[in-house]
């Protein structure tokens, strides 16, 4: 169906200086293949894409859907046949509503008006937009936003799906599901699938895998061929699914496993054999408890706080309730649940962007509501890095945007230049090559940099990172734990890191607050909250890769603990009870 020959893009073709963003790329996809498309960032994927829904056309080389060619004459014709999800749904949401911008694509198709509204619920029901169909989009989550853009494009019943790294803005549970729909899709319409993805574990089951580094094709193969070639997936900065590694480290303890493994159930049919005679009551390695609460008067002091949308009209819904938390100096404190939590309304919260209707909090033993308080001194005290960095990027170049907190409290030309410098450098980003660097250039992981950047710069006590993860590949994620990690203890500052998995970054927390509903539902040490494996699961917070391999593994074998931190502690684990049953 798709067929790209000897493909070639420059960014900025007809300037000066053309970036090359595609090299010779040729590939093809059959009607209903399943293709996953991997790379880190800047290795030519979301080009790639944009190319085969005729967003762009190539500089060189050619491109064929459906034996149509892609040119500029035939834009519109492809763009019935490939339907592109953009990873930031606010690029493509275009109408106030939910339902209308659903039926935004049917309506320009020309579609008799029945047809529109038969695909416009079948979208709806499909995404689980039911209970939104009439929202504003303004008011919605990012994640609902992702999954109305989805719908959107579902709609128009294309031939042939793009998602580009759909899952990075929505809950895990929701990722699953839409994977199940992508699935769906190929099986009953035959409608095929390109998903570009950083999430290695998302992609065992597709048909293919194919891999970009420097706007090549690196890997083309099935699944179990490319995460066989897993130090060659490491050099270009890419990964294998954990479980594979687990495999690979159990054969070289001279465990009888097969190469590669790809999912948790294929490693419990493979150890289950050499765990047979591992007792029900066999008691689980203990793990080192991590700090607990400091005693002493709390840095932030949340008391019964409450804070709901729209209070007294009747489109009233609750943000958080009657929520009580304490954060102690130099703390780092993992903020954690599934969509609707309450999470963003907590954080947003803490720094006064929204004002509780009852409850207290409480800075350093003061009320931040009461009678003059200085809530602009707060905001410098308490910042925050939302979940898109691009959203509060605003100025046009790296320094001028740092130097904004300095600029805004009037301090001298010296004063500021130093604070942006020293920013720049703490966050890894040389002063000298970024400071007249247009923000737009920037790639995912530097927006992000130059976020925190500009929240540092403003010299706070307290970093708030709201889901500061998403978007960014394996080498993006373990550089920012890095940077995270290094920034706490260089800066002696208190951090809170918001998300909806227990990752990299969450496993760095001294001590987590699960939050359900807009209430904290739990409280205590990573390892606390991983023996409640199955509580955590239930209301939608994905556990670390490790952990949900051991609660698939717990499944078969009743005493395997599901308090697993990493891919060390998990095969360790596993090695005791091949020992045990040997024994």
């Amino acid at each position: 169906m798709i067929h790209v020959t000897n493909v070639s893009y420059d960014y900025n073709a007809d300037g000066s200086n053309p970036i090359r963003a595609l090299t010779d790329v040729s590939l093809s996809l059959q009607s209903g293949e399943l293709v996953a498309l991997l790379g880190h960032n800047g290795s030519g994927k979301s080009t790639l894409a944009k190319l085969l829904a005729a967003v762009m056309f190539p500089t060189h080389g050619h491109i064929s859907i459906g034996g149509t060619p892609v040119t500029e004459q035939t834009a519109l014709e492809i763009r019935r046949k490939v339907g592109l999800v953009f990873q930031r749904p606010d690029d493509q949401l275009i109408a106030n509503r939910v339902i209308d911008d659903i039926a935004f694509g049917p309506e320009n198709l020309g579609l008799p008006r029945d047809v529109i509204q038969q695909r416009v619920d079948h979208a709806i029901a499909t995404m689980e937009l039911e209970s939104i169909r009439t929202s504003q989009i303004s008011s919605l989550s990012g994640g609902e936003r992702q999954r109305v853009a989805i719908a959107g494009v579902l709609a128009m019943e294309p031939a042939c799906f793009i998602l580009d790294e759909p899952t990075t803005m929505i809950a895990p549970v929701l990722a699953r599901s839409l994977l199940r729909t992508a699935h769906t899709l190929r099986d009953r319409l035959g409608v095929s699938i390109i998903h570009i993805t950083h999430f290695m574990h998302e992609v065992t089951d597709f048909d293919r895998i194919v891999v970009m580094d420097g706007g090549r094709v690196l890997m083309d193969g099935t699944p179990k061929e490319i995460f066989g070639r897993s130090d060659e997936l490491s050099a270009v900065g890419l990964d294998v699914p954990l479980v594979t590694k687990v495999g690979r480290i159990l054969r070289s303890r001279d465990l009888s496993i097969a190469e590669p493994i790809l999912t948790a159930q294929e490693l419990c049919t493979a150890i289950l054999p050499l765990c047979t005679n591992v007792p029900s009551t066999a008691s689980a390695h203990p793990l080192p408890s991590g700090p607990r609460v400091p005693s002493g008067t709390p840095f932030i002091d949340v008391r019964n706080a409450s804070f709901s949308y729209m209070k007294d009209t009747p489109l009233e819904s609750t943000g958080i309730q009657d929520v009580t938390c304490h954060i102690h100096r130099g703390q780092i404190i993992a903020l954690l649940g599934g969509t609707q939590a309450g999470k963003s309304t907590l954080i947003e919260c803490l720094n006064g962007l929204r004002k509780i209707h009852s409850g207290q909090i409480l800075v350093d033993g003061t009320d931040i509501h009461s009678k003059g308080y200085d809530i602009g001194a707060l905001r410098d005290r308490i910042g925050i890095v939302f979940q898109q960095p691009e959203t509060q990027l605003f100025e046009e170049t790296v320094g001028k945007d740092v130097s904004f907190s300095p600029r805004r409290k009037k301090l001298s030309p010296d004063q500021s230049k130093a604070l942006v410098e020293n920013s720049l450098r703490a966050v890894g980003l040389d002063y000298q090559t970024f400071r007249l660097r247009y923000v737009y250039a920037l790639s995912g992981g530097q927006k992000r940099r130059v976020a925190i950047a500009g929240i540092l710069a403003g010299e706070p006590e307290v970093l708030i990172l709201d889901e500061p993860v998403a978007g960014l590949d394996p080498r993006g994620r373990a550089e920012l734990a890095t940077l995270v990690k290094r920034l706490a203890r260089e800066l002696h500052l208190t951090v809170m890191i918001v998300g909806n998995t227990i990752d990299e970054l969450a496993e760095l927390a001294d001590r987590a607050i699960v939050m359900h509903n807009g209430a904290v539902l739990l409280e205590g040490t990573i390892s606390d909250l991983l023996a409640q494996a199955d509580t955590l699961h239930a209301i939608g917070l994905e556990l670390s890769e490790a952990a949900e391999i051991a609660r698939v593994l717990k499944q078969h074998i009743p005493s395997f603990p599901t308090t697993v931190l990493d891919l060390e502690d998990l095969c360790e684990t596993i090695g005791r009870y091949c020992a045990q049953a040997k024994e």
